[in-house]
């Protein structure tokens, strides 16, 4: 009977033929796929594949070298998260409830606090033609009466946010304020560039929103196209404070951005004392095969954060939204995590992204990093 062949990871071509070697170094027969498709020229990667018996001997080794490559990236670095928080803000409620969540983590890890808000330009996007474009004086008159109502509602913002600060008392975080005009998503993704925060930290409305919403929310382009992680609070869940967090989901495709995204988890975690939970969601005809390697994930959590309260789990469903929602309410869970991919404005058009998806459909705050 002929050996079943597995895929056990899919990397970069430079890990695949590092991981390659070891495994041939230690008897594991290996061989590659895509693996002319080099220096990233496919978004898929290169498929490492063994024989399904040798799935034990070789878990170790590939967790022995991604486990080099966290720490590598981690060399230099404190082991708690500090720096920057950017907080974009519509004066909102649900904005002032992602402002209660922020001063209370930058208070936790010692970071600081850029509120950030951008109002509408009317004027960016007049398009000037030559001979047939005709200036409008009322058009100029609606840009300053935009920016007084901005700078009114971001004085009366600032109230409010110095007002919790000042509470603090010896303990006061350092807050900043930025006031800018254009279109939102695009003005807080070239800030956070330049601001380079450690966590976005945005509110969003509740998920009784229209479907059309689905396409135009600031948060949700946020979300598919900033490189720094997004931290999203919805309009109705109840904040009672960072302590009462205490479940975390984090949901895994059993891909190798999974270790880059737990490492970052479990830092960001540290300081709240949380239980992480790893789960992923497949068919109630679930493969052995996905058993196996939820096994080996688990063993690789609880080896690598041994000081942290982690498991994983298996949630059968053949619908991944209403799969993780009904756990979520199962097992009470506080808080969501989900790695996404950067994609193309067609792809996301027609195909949104499970992230964005799930800001519509979820109650629950949700963090999301991009792998």
């Amino acid at each position: 009977m002929e050996s079943k062949i597995i895929t056990l990871v899919v990397l970069s071509y430079e890990k695949a033929q590092i991981l390659k070697h070891l495994l041939e170094k230690e008897g594991v027969e290996c061989f590659l796929e895509h693996q002319n498709l080099i220096q990233g020229a496919v978004a898929t990667g290169v498929n490492v594949n063994i024989k399904e018996e040798d799935f034990g001997k070789a878990l170790p080794i590939l967790e022995s070298l991604l486990h080099e490559s966290l720490e590598k990236r981690a060399a230099g670095k404190e082991n708690s998260p500090s720096g920057k928080i950017l907080l974009p803000v519509d004066f909102s409620d649900y904005s002032k409830k992602a402002a209660d969540f922020a001063l209370e983590l930058a208070q936790k890890v010692d970071a600081e606090i850029t509120v950030f808000h951008t109002f509408y330009d009317p004027m960016i996007n007049s398009l000037p033609f030559p001979d047939t474009f005709m200036y409008n004086v009322e058009t100029e008159e609606l840009v300053v009466e935009m920016q007084e109502k901005a700078e009114e509602g971001m004085e009366e913002f600032k109230k409010y946010i110095e007002g919790k600060n000042e509470k603090l008392g010896d303990k006061k975080l350092i807050i900043k304020y930025e006031l800018t005009k254009g279109i939102a998503e695009e003005e807080i993704l070239a800030y956070s560039k330049i601001y380079n925060p450690w966590l976005i930290i945005m509110g969003t409305r509740g998920k009784d929103r229209k479907n059309i919403d689905l396409i135009g929310s600031v948060t949700a382009e946020v979300i598919d196209m900033s490189k720094h992680p997004v931290l999203v609070i919805p309009e109705d869940f109840e904040y009672k404070g960072l302590d009462k967090i205490k479940k975390v989901l984090y949901t895994t495709s059993f891909d190798e951005s999974d270790f880059v995204a737990l490492d970052t988890l479990e830092k960001f975690l540290r300081p709240l004392d949380v239980e992480i939970i790893c789960v992923h969601v497949e068919s109630k005809k679930h493969s052995k095969w996905d058993e196996v390697k939820m096994a080996g994930l688990n063993e690789y959590m609880k080896k690598t954060y041994n000081h942290t309260n982690v498991h994983c789990d298996l949630i059968d469903s053949d619908d991944f939204l209403e799969g993780i929602e009904q756990y979520v309410k199962q097992h009470n869970i506080d808080f969501i995590s989900i790695t996404t991919k950067r994609r193309s404005f067609i792809s996301r058009m027609f195909n949104p992204s499970i992230a964005r998806k799930m800001l519509f459909h979820s109650t629950t705050p949700m963090l999301v990093f991009h792998s």
